[in-house]
């Protein structure tokens, strides 16, 4: 059999490729090159181009460091008022007074424009209670206890002896004989500040004798027992103390400046006679409290008084935790030494 196979299909022709005219070279570049001056401010701007960055790095640099500082600076003061008790956001209360002066620039008065001046003069301060009889104890024998804490408190307190002198015998003639050696053990320790006061032998300035000591305070009572079971009239006394020192121009600082304040709150023990030895009949320092204001932390340690020191030319001094006159005062307000 014959077969007949067909005709191979004719190829598609490919069209020619587009021809490359070649690559067309700007004008600008073929045309020479020609000088060109820069002006002020390109030369500026190409100058910051190239050293801005350490310009800035520079000045970012000064003000890390002035902020480091501004920092440090205010920690400090913050970590000095914390550690002095200082609010640490001022108080509006705290205005400096205007001491009363007269026209010549002197003071007119110590304890003018201070809490102290309506205080009462020596042993006028000390106002007992009426004795009444209360419990196992007459009200004679009441009235006995009461005298006897007043002689206690004027020769503590007030008389020149024990003050100036620091002679303590008239005060211990007045306590039990059982109790004056530990009276004078804390007189030897400086532990006695709370219920006696001594001017420090080297206090500078010395204490002002002819201004007076000005005083407020309360005396209660009560009949009750010990730890021992004997029974005992207590006497709580609760009083401020205020002394002046001779501070030289003390016109130039605010009311007080020259004043130190001692508030105290003593517990008096005053035995039933039929429960003690004649040796334990009398009166007992039984416990007691203190705070001193603008005293001296060196001599307070000690247990005297003697003024804070005072430079008007050096900042202030962190303000005590409480203020010994306020009625809400608790032992350790005032001084922290």
């Amino acid at each position: 059999m014959t077969t007949t196979e067909p005709p191979a299909p004719s190829p598609t022709p490919v069209p020619d490729a587009p021809q490359d005219p070649g690559v067309r070279v700007p004008d600008w570049m073929r045309e020479p090159r020609t000088e060109h001056a820069l002006t002020r401010g390109e030369r500026l701007r190409l100058g910051w181009e190239e050293h801005g960055g350490k310009v800035l790095g520079g000045v970012g640099a000064l003000m890390t460091l002035a902020l480091v500082a501004v920092l440090g600076v205010g920690l400090l003061g913050f970590r000095q008022r914390m550690h002095g008790g200082e609010p640490l956001r001022p108080r509006a209360d705290r205005a400096v007074a205007t001491r009363p002066t007269d026209a010549s620039g002197n003071s007119l008065g110590v304890y003018l424009g201070t809490p102290a001046e309506s205080f009462a003069v020596g042993e006028d301060a000390i106002v007992l209670p009426p004795a009444r009889a209360t419990g196992p104890f007459s009200a004679s024998q009441v009235g006995d206890a009461l005298e006897r804490v007043r002689q206690a408190i004027v020769a503590a307190r007030l008389a020149p002896a024990m003050v100036a002198a620091a002679e303590p015998e008239p005060f211990l003639a007045l306590l039990a004989p059982d109790d004056r050696d530990e009276v004078q053990a804390d007189l030897a320790d400086g532990a006695s500040l709370n219920y006696a006061t001594r001017v420090a032998p080297d206090a500078d300035p010395d204490w002002a004798a002819g201004d007076g000591i000005r005083g407020r305070g309360t005396v209660t009572y009560r009949a009750t027992t010990d730890a021992d079971g004997i029974r005992v009239i207590e006497i709580t006394t609760s009083f401020l103390w205020v002394y002046s020192f001779d501070l030289w121009q003390a016109q130039k600082y605010p009311p007080g400046a020259e004043l130190v304040t001692v508030r105290d709150r003593v517990v008096w023990h005053v035995p039933h006679p039929d429960d003690v030895a004649p040796a334990s009949r009398g009166l007992w320092v039984q416990a007691a409290t203190g705070t001193v204001q603008n005293g001296n932390c060196a001599a307070i340690r000690r247990g005297y008084l003697a003024l804070q020191e005072k430079n008007r030319f050096a900042p202030p001094r962190p303000q005590p935790t409480g203020d010994v006159y306020q009625p809400d005062w608790r032992p350790g307000d005032g001084v922290q030494c």
